[in-house]
């Protein structure tokens, strides 16, 4: 009997050992070498890419598919930037002093060409594996950003009258009137009419952009037209009322549009955006009441807000709102493009 068992337990030993063995054989085959690496030496990923004109931050992803590429994903303002030549700002790894510390293909003060769209770097890990990244970039944009052309309209107190772009709202208390400049055109002497500015074209470009507190600067070009004129608005050839009919400056000016959608104006040698010159009102197609009066805009508007001393005259002039007491002035556009006008970085110089 004790040799019968003594059998019996030799071979439980045995197959137990062999079912030891196959399974030891089966893990082998599914297991991870890589595991064992330290992964400091395998280390691949940047933790910060930055290049000139970027909003935001990058978006780094690993292809968890395929270990040896990678994807770099920008937003990039690339009004006036050379596309076949961007700065590159910062390539950063988590421990840059580490010996184990990574290296880039590319590197801060290197350029990369994304004028096909994309472009490639190349992290080498300590031990020499490599990751290919694909650096590729979508545009940030503004709305304002484009091109703009004056969209004359007819008279709103005499329909016959020529049409035009400008609109003034103004006028004492419990006596307001909304006109074109040309409701009375007799005031308008030769070289004197808003009609000089009318085939002007207007362009503005984005140049920066701040993510926390919404603010976007650019340049501006009022670009003049056929007659190589801009509007000088003198009324009756005496009363200079630029200050108030200009909505945007003659040539290159600087503008910065806040949160809230105004448009600060600065001059073009303002590089520094520190003495505002007024501030423009952006305005899309819709019907508007300021002062009691409501004005439908078809396409968009710029629009300025006056605050003047009231001036009464119970003579009622024609100056009683459109010399004094002016509250707001427009001028009625058409957005022609989503693009600045060709060559506008050099214009705006």
């Amino acid at each position: 009997m004790e040799s019968i068992l003594s059998r019996k337990r030799l071979k439980l030993f045995v197959y137990v050992f062999l079912g030891v063995c196959a399974f030891t054989a089966c893990s082998e085959d599914e297991r991870n070498t890589e595991s064992l690496v330290d992964p400091w030496t395998r280390e691949r990923t940047p933790v910060n890419f930055r290049l000139e004109s970027q909003i935001g931050n990058a978006v780094i992803t690993n292809d968890r598919r395929d270990d040896g590429v990678g994807t770099i994903h920008v937003s990039l303002i690339t009004g006036g930037l050379d596309m076949s030549k961007v700065k590159v700002d910062a390539v950063d790894f988590k421990f840059p002093q580490s010996e184990f510390c990574p290296e880039s293909s590319v590197n801060a003060g290197d350029y990369i060409d994304l004028s096909s769209g994309s472009a490639k770097l190349t992290v080498t890990a300590y031990n020499g594996e490599t990751r290919v990244y694909t650096v590729d970039y979508e545009q940030f944009t503004d709305p304002l950003e484009g091109t703009y052309i004056h969209a004359p309209i007819p008279g709103i107190l005499d329909a016959s009258a020529p049409q035009s772009s400008m609109v003034i709202i103004g006028g004492w208390t419990d006596a307001i009137v909304m006109s074109t400049d040309m409701d009375k055109s007799w005031h308008w002497g030769e070289g004197y009419t808003h009609n000089d500015e009318m085939d002007n074209t207007l362009s503005f470009m984005l140049t920066d952009a701040d993510p926390e507190t919404g603010l976007t600067r650019g340049t501006t070009v009022n670009l003049a037209g056929d007659n190589g004129a801009y509007a000088n608005y003198v009324y009756n050839n005496t009363n200079d009322v630029n200050a108030f009919y200009r909505i945007f400056p003659a040539g290159a000016s600087r503008w910065a549009k806040d949160s809230d959608g105004n448009i600060h104006v600065y001059a073009i040698d303002d590089t520094d955006y520190a003495n505002e010159l007024y501030v423009v009102k952006f305005l899309p197609a819709g019907t508007y009441t300021f002062s009691t009066k409501d004005i439908t805009i078809g396409d968009c508007a710029f629009m300025r807000e006056h605050v003047t001393e009231e001036v009464i005259d119970w003579n009622w002039p024609d100056t009683r709102w459109m010399v004094d007491n002016i509250h707001n002035t427009f001028w009625m556009m058409h957005k022609s493009s989503d693009n600045p006008v060709e060559g506008h970085g050099e214009l705006a110089k």
